[in-house]
């Protein structure tokens, strides 16, 4: 039986629940100090520059020189920050093996996920010491084709595993709002899960345009997928949601 103290009780409860507002500057030093916070920013800059390149207006041949010359360097500048990247999805893999199972391997779409990105930034590695010089240019074009592959298939994965999140959730919350009797705390925890919907969608919405990248490389750019405004389109995409992912979680 509920007691008269019962519904200050719940707004304190979700009074705590919501964080106060941080400071912007702290905030952007926290996301700076990650590596993937200054990775979104770079992709942001190189492929609003393809954008530019593929859709604005021409510009001066020495201006697009420069802006080519950038999105280049940027590119590059991008893979020193998957040097060692596998190694999450490595982690991520040894975290999805079920218990008790005789075989040590997680479950064959995780598997896919994981284990396709880790591939690829493996040999994204390497991609950027033959980029770099280090490495024999002749080796690039098929670390560059396997990586794509890896990529894709990583994608392909990847979305599979979280459309069948995105349905979890869905499925919790319609059973939250049948509730009859829905309290403070409850409509905190149903705002919290809708705000946690909204960003495993747009998860999907960025590895559907990741995925669309990755198989222009596989097939090298052909027919649709040879089209710079659409590719420069994705990739911005992709990265203003990830940026977005990387603001709220840090």
């Amino acid at each position: 039986m509920a007691s008269v103290s019962d519904p200050p009780t719940r707004k304190a409860a979700a009074a705590a629940a919501r964080a106060p507002p941080r400071d912007f500057l702290a905030h952007l030093e926290a996301y700076l100090a990650r590596r993937d916070g200054v990775d979104k920013l770079l992709k942001i800059s190189r492929y609003a520059a393809r954008l530019a390149l593929a859709a604005g207006p021409p510009l001066p041949p020495p201006a697009s020189a420069r802006l080519k010359s950038f999105e280049s360097s940027v590119g590059l500048s991008r893979k020193a920050f998957r040097l060692g990247k596998f190694v999450q999805d490595v982690n991520a893999l040894r975290a999805a093996r079920p218990g008790g199972s005789p075989l040590p391997l997680p479950p064959p779409l995780v598997l896919l996920a994981y284990g396709g990105e880790g591939v690829y930034y493996f040999l994204e590695q390497f991609v950027w010491l033959a980029k770099a010089g280090l490495l024999p240019a002749h080796l690039l074009p098929r670390l560059q084709r396997l990586s794509a592959w890896a990529e894709l298939l990583g994608y392909v994965g990847s979305i599979a595993v979280k459309l069948k999140e995105v349905a979890k959730m869905e499925s919790s919350i319609k059973t939250m709002r049948l509730k009859e009797d829905c309290g403070e705390e409850e409509d905190e925890a149903l705002r919290t899960m809708r705000g946690k919907l909204l960003l495993k969608r747009l998860s999907v919405v960025q590895d559907v345009a990741d995925a669309f990248m990755a198989l222009g490389d596989v097939t090298d750019g052909k027919g649709m997928l040879g089209s710079s405004t659409l590719t420069a389109s994705a990739g911005l995409l992709s990265a203003l949601i990830s940026t977005h992912k990387n603001w709220k979680s840090c």
